[in-house]
């Protein structure tokens, strides 16, 4: 079918924000001054709705230029008025399977800083508006929003990059408990570090049992595990984790054994008079780059072979198998989330899955990549002090501890964890707020 040309208007263009700015439930089209709006002309045809964004103005700049394509059935499913979405709840009234998949436009406009497309049905089963053409007006900045996989990308804060680091490069900046719990501001700092650098340190917490709780519900609801909401990190008798003990603690990560680990892991010193107990901590992604460069055969291996971990302790039975290396690529470039690292040594359980073939090559690989991960300029190293607080990315930060002397005095950290979801949801909304 040949195009319809619509009317081109030039266009007042709002921020581009997270949110729909409402358009007016009527309009005059606005008139035509060349190309200077950020619309340059719209059309449609029996599939799509077709909008050509102009590449030179502001609002457009690497979120929309040219032409870009909305499916009807798409447009006529996201529409974003009150009798498709709940104005207070922002859930969708109707199911996809709703939609009329030969919907059709009876027109398409420009009016204000909306585009506007009249239907020609209703949804299906809406028998009550069978004969009332539904009009949807949709927002400019949330069509740009859709106009290409780069906007998508931003607007859902897919289109970071992390910072990976070795011990000379990490800057420890210190953040003030009271900014962070009371300040947008700080609450934001900390979580934009958490993802670029996976690691954040605050001070003056106050030394209660309840302190490492309260500062991670600032981010989101604890993840609670069968440790409990929180956990004490002390030498204990018989302890039923290697953690609780003196001995020295290697490099790793948290509950590998979960179907859904914990995406940030916080642990808060209440008390620490010991000689030694120092915390260590290695960047993943440093050492995976490193592998990656110098030995690509043993971080294939990684990336293709899956890891039994395990916890058989204390009544519990948890097991769970993925990859040492998760390097999720969408043409060929790396997503904000899609990486991971899953490293706990001590909670490896037996690789009987494997061939002998296949099994020394993974020994082979693992052991180089272990190698790398213990490089001294790879580790960073601290002693916290009563009042101080650490908080890393589990699946990226690979965490530890020296041996210390239980003898000389008291050692006690208490600990918590976020799901990652938690971190995704405040970085995005303070993101937006802050122009990240």
């Amino acid at each position: 079918m040949r195009p319809k040309t619509a009317v081109a208007a030039a266009l007042t263009q709002r921020p581009w924000s997270s949110t729909s700015q409402p358009c007016p439930s009527h309009g005059t089209p606005a008139s035509t001054h060349g190309n200077a709006g950020p619309i340059k002309s719209t059309s449609y045809d029996s599939l799509s709705v077709h909008v050509d964004w102009q590449p030179s103005h502001v609002h457009n700049q690497s979120i929309a230029q040219g032409p870009t394509s909305y499916s009807h059935v798409w447009l006529r499913d996201n529409c974003p008025c009150p009798a498709c979405v709940h104005p207070d709840s922002r859930q969708k009234l109707h199911s996809s399977a709703d939609v009329p998949v030969d919907i059709q436009p009876r027109s398409v406009t420009l009016e204000k800083d909306c585009l506007v497309v009249e239907w020609d049905q209703s949804l299906l089963y809406d028998q009550a508006s069978a004969n009332t053409p539904h009009v949807s007006r949709y927002p400019l900045p949330y069509l740009r929003r859709y106009a290409s996989s780069k906007a998508m990308r931003a607007f859902r804060f897919e289109d970071l990059h992390h910072q990976t680091w070795a011990a000379k490069d990490y800057q420890l900046n210190w953040v003030s408990y009271h900014d962070y719990m009371n300040t947008d501001a700080g609450l934001h700092r900390v979580v934009q570090q958490l993802y670029h650098d996976g690691l954040v340190f605050l001070n003056d917490v106050p030394t209660e049992d309840t302190g490492v709780t309260t500062v991670a519900e600032r981010i989101g609801p604890v993840q609670e595990t069968f440790y409990g909401r929180d956990f004490d990190v002390k030498s204990v008798t018989k302890s039923v984790n290697i953690a609780y003990t003196s001995l020295y603690l290697g490099y790793h990560m948290d509950l590998m054994y979960l179907d859904g680990p914990p995406g940030v892991q916080l642990l808060h010193s209440l008390k620490n008079s010991v000689t030694g107990g120092s915390s260590i901590f290695v960047d993943s992604f440093r050492a995976v780059d490193t592998l990656k460069q110098q030995w690509p055969e043993d971080y294939a291996v990684l990336c293709n072979t899956p890891v039994t971990f395990h916890y058989i302790n204390n009544g519990h039975h948890m097991y769970y198998r993925r990859p040492t290396i998760v390097a999720e690529d969408t043409n060929g470039e790396q997503t904000t989330w899609g990486m991971h690292v899953n490293y706990a040594p001590q909670f490896q359980g037996p690789m009987d899955h494997l061939t002998p073939q296949e099994m020394k090559r993974f020994y082979q690989a693992f052991q180089r990549f272990a190698q790398v991960i213990e490089d001294p300029s790879l580790r960073y190293q601290i002693t916290l002090q009563p009042g101080q607080l650490v908080m890393f990315a589990n699946r990226r930060v690979l965490h530890g501890r020296t041996q210390f002397d239980a003898t000389s005095g008291e050692r006690h950290l208490k600990g918590t964890y976020l799901t990652l979801d938690s971190l995704k949801d405040k970085l995005r909304v303070l993101g937006a707020k802050y122009a990240a």
